[in-house]
């Protein structure tokens, strides 16, 4: 073993270890940093560059042992708490990645870098509250930073301050053109008008060439995002189309294995299925479900104006658990359709159980939390096997309306069927068969919220949504938009306005265009 003092051997197997990594040469790599850790199993740099090459290799799991090594060596290292809380974050982990964000706080912040990654930590466990004054103090010490700037505006999206957002957004853009993420961010944050927009500009932008093709597609969202507000439908639906086929073409997917794991777990998670074993006793949770766009933020915002009621965020806890809990049971990674059956086979209190501590420290601030995971659907039997107590809230939206709502969105790493009108048209099909076979198995855990009725009567419905919730009724429910806490989805900003029934039937402004998925949505069940 090499002499742990000789930090010049060290450093210069460190460089060679990163070049490796640099290069993409993964394997080599591990095998230097595994060979550094081993003779200078005390240094917190080959645990951290190990780390690094794990996580490049998209194993979390690995990189967050490996992250906790260095941490082990260097406690007081507020960037190696912080790689530490980003991995466990990661993996969903978010109790312990907001205890990893607490610790990092606590210690000397000297550099805009670190104060931005506390943020940045803060962001990623969905709390920009918290995150939103580091981001403030690391714009403060480095004003030029124009990422540490869009960072600031992303989080004063998130709670509310969306004037403040564009402002910054604004400022980002003239010291840093080709920023084109700060375009897109910015063309949601209201609804542009004639004397205000950025159509001109982005035209301009497009016309001159851009350099990759994620740049090409997050201007034509944001274009045909502001043209739609201007009533430009014909235009806004041709620079749409354009950025979805770059998007679908970037992707490695196959609608199939989606629909076959839906149609499997119908065929599977049936009522004597879902009957057995008992659950874990407790009532806390309450899971607002349904696809993206179709309404789940508005019914987790009149939810959370409960004073008995905590909005939690889009927890991944409950799939982790699951998916955790399975492979512990096989002892081996389980592929997605042998999932859906060995998940029948867990334990239902040990996985309730599992959940509800996953979810803590951060829910046990109220009587009451909301899980609002839209993927959650999938779980729903799983769901009402474990936590028979807890209440779950699906919320289904006129189908050519809700497919026309996520057609227009940029999810981040989410719903790849989204981008493809037939993918769309095939994936929202057997999520409608879903919807109904849960509707017919979970009883009265199971309700199911029409967008359109809760915009048409808001207050009968949402006094429906509190009594299947088993909560007293409230007037702050019915002013949900006055609601102070943050929202980190993609209907932040629209969640900030009263009800509007504008959305309703946005879709017949592309009645043509969208007739390849008419045809599957009309067709037969």
């Amino acid at each position: 073993m090499q002499h742990p003092g000789d930090d010049t051997t060290l450093a210069a197997k460190l460089a060679q270890a990163q070049a490796r990594l640099s290069a993409g040469d993964l394997r080599e790599a591990s095998v230097l940093t595994l060979e550094l850790s081993r003779n200078f199993p005390a240094d917190a740099r080959p645990w951290t560059l190990m780390g690094s090459v794990h996580l490049r290799a998209n194993r979390p799991d690995l990189a967050a042992v490996c992250l906790g090594r260095a941490l082990a060596c260097a406690p007081d290292d507020a960037a190696a708490v912080m790689r530490h809380g980003q991995c466990l974050a990661r993996l969903g982990r978010r109790s312990e990645a907001l205890a990893a964000a607490a610790a990092a706080a606590r210690l000397p912040l000297a550099t805009a870098a670190l104060l931005d990654g506390l943020a940045t930590l803060y962001t990623h466990c969905d709390e920009p509250t918290l995150a939103l004054p580091f981001y403030q103090q690391a714009v403060a010490a480095a004003p030029g930073n124009t990422a540490y700037r869009y960072n600031l505006a992303t989080a004063q999206r998130m709670v509310g301050e969306l004037a403040a957002a564009e402002a910054s957004l604004d400022q980002v853009i003239a010291a840093k053109p080709d920023d084109y993420a700060a375009w897109y961010t910015r063309a949601d944050l209201r609804a542009q008008t004639p004397e205000r927009n950025h159509v001109g500009a982005l035209r301009s932008l497009l016309a001159h060439g851009v350099p990759d093709q994620s740049a090409q597609i997050m201007l034509r969202f944001a274009l045909a995002k502001e043209l739609e507000d201007l009533g430009e439908y014909a235009e806004s639906f041709g620079q749409l189309k354009l950025g979805c086929d770059l998007q679908r073409a970037a992707m490695n997917y196959d609608v199939t294995g989606d629909v076959a794991t839906i149609e499997r777990i119908i065929a599977t998670h049936d009522a004597a299925a879902l009957a057995h074993g008992r659950g874990h006793d407790n009532a806390e949770a309450i899971f607002v479900t349904g696809l993206p766009r179709s309404g789940t933020t508005l019914v987790e915002s009149i939810l959370a104006s409960h004073s008995d009621v905590q909005a939690a965020g889009e927890l991944q806890a409950f799939p982790q658990a699951c998916m955790g809990a399975v492979q512990e049971l096989a002892g081996r990674h389980v592929p997605k359709l042998d999932f859906v059956e060995r998940a029948l086979e867990l334990e239902p209190r040990d996985l309730g159980e599992r959940y509800i501590a996953a979810t803590r420290p951060q829910t046990g601030m109220s009587r009451r939390f909301i899980d609002k995971l839209p993927l959650n659907y999938l779980y729903a039997g799983l769901i009402r096997r474990a936590l028979p107590r807890a209440r779950i809230v699906a919320v289904v939206r006129e189908p050519m309306d809700s497919c026309y709502a996520m057609y227009k969105t940029l999810f981040a790493g989410a719903y790849p069927f989204s981008y493809d009108l037939h993918d769309l048209g095939r994936y929202y099909r057997a999520w409608q068969q879903l919807m109904r076979h849960w509707q017919a198995v979970l009883g009265d855990a199971f309700m199911v919220v029409r967008y359109e009725d809760l915009v048409a009567d808001q207050e009968t419905v949402t006094r429906r949504i509190l009594a299947h919730c088993g909560l007293s009724w409230q007037q702050a429910c019915l002013d949900f938009h006055a609601r102070t806490g943050a929202v980190t989805t993609a209907s932040a900003v629209q969640v900030r306005r009263p009800l509007y029934r504008t959305s309703v039937g946005k879709w017949r402004h592309y009645e043509v265009q969208l007739q390849p998925l008419a045809r599957y949505l009309s067709a037969p069940p």
